[in-house]
Formats: structure tokens, C-alpha cells, sequence
């Protein structure tokens, strides 16, 4: 009888990364856990060129305003060199996002998180431990395809539970383009 056990590794978690300096689109220098709410913190890849990070603008913007109350805040993450702070400021202010935007050119934090498309979401406990990763709905089917509507809206059934105490899915799939970092 042979059995194979395989291991994945450890999952993502940004825990070892709370306490470092992060840099926001417009310059500022700050310790990425000041960035935290004090009821839960969603944490987003994202990408101005990337179609899947523009159609979710809206819905990104109307969850942080909606969770903003609750104790619960947003944080966009850019991860690659390749995307310049001004293109990240551009696409924030079109979005009217009104919450931090963390240039992330080593990747430092999307590693952390294991990220691999944009937009992924990131959603932490008030510990800083990830309790859900993945689609912010189940509209995106696949690069190029979208459903007309979500069915499932994840992330706000997640906000929801996060903020009433129930117990939180761990994950879905998130589909959008590809996040360009290599693994640490």
C-alpha cells in the first residue's frame, strides 16, 4: 500500500508584515497596521489597467463606505513596480476610493498573502489573521467571460458575518489578471 501525503505550505498570512513601513500612492510612509479597522480590515489587489479591478471599482467603493461605520477599512495594494503611484492616485481618485493606497513594488505583502489576481480580497480579523481570501463576487467567471449579475456577493456576505460575530467562510476563487510577483 503506498500513501502520498501532500503538503502545501503555509498559508498566507500578513501577520510578519503588520508592523512594517509601507508606502501610500501619495508618498506617505506608514506602518501598515495603522492602516487596520478596528473591526476587521480587507485588504485588495488591485490594478488600474486591469479590466477586472475597474468593473469592481463601484462595488469596492460601496462596500468601504458601507463597512467604514462598522469599524471595518479598506486597503488597495498594488503589487509589481510596473504600476506607478500617480497611475494608482488616477485610478483611486476615479474610483472614488477613499482609503489607502499601498504601493507594494517588492511585493513584499503580496507574497505574504499568497496574491494571485487582481482584484483578490483580503479580508483580516482585528488580529490581523486572514479569515477569508478570494472573489469579491462570483460575477467573473473566467478571464473575458461575466455573468450579468453576481449571484453570490462574497465579500459582503463576509463583512456581514465579520461584523456580527457568525462564522466566516474561508475562501473562494478569485478570477482577474494576473498579479506579476515572484514568489518570495
Amino acid at each position: 500500500m503506498l500513501l502520498l501525503v501532500a503538503c502545501a505550505g503555509p498559508g498566507p498570512d500578513l501577520r510578519p508584515r503588520a508592523d512594517d513601513l509601507v508606502r501610500l500612492a501619495d508618498g506617505k510612509a506608514v506602518v501598515l497596521r495603522e492602516l487596520f479597522g478596528t473591526r476587521g480590515t480587507v485588504i485588495l489587489t488591485l490594478d488600474p489597467e486591469c479590466p477586472f479591478s475597474r468593473t469592481y471599482a463601484t462595488v469596492i467603493d460601496s462596500l468601504a463606505r458601507a463597512y467604514a461605520t462598522e469599524g471595518v477599512r479598506f486597503v488597495g495594494v498594488y503589487p509589481t513596480s510596473f504600476i506607478t503611484p500617480d497611475a494608482a492616485q488616477a485610478f483611486a481618485a476615479e474610483a472614488r476610493f477613499d482609503f489607502a493606497q499601498v504601493m507594494d513594488a517588492d511585493c513584499r505583502l503580496s507574497n505574504a498573502l499568497q496574491a494571485e489576481v487582481m482584484p483578490e480580497a483580503f479580508v483580516l480579523d482585528t488580529d490581523a489573521d486572514l479569515v477569508y481570501r478570494g472573489a469579491i463576487d462570483d460575477s467573473a467567471v473566467r478571464p473575458g467571460r461575466r455573468r450579468p449579475g453576481a449571484v453570490h456577493d462574497h465579500l459582503a456576505d463576509v463583512l456581514e458575518a465579520l461584523t456580527t460575530g457568525v462564522v466566516i467562510p474561508a475562501s473562494t476563487k478569485a478570477v482577474g489578471c494576473r498579479v506579476e510577483c515572484e514568489p518570495a
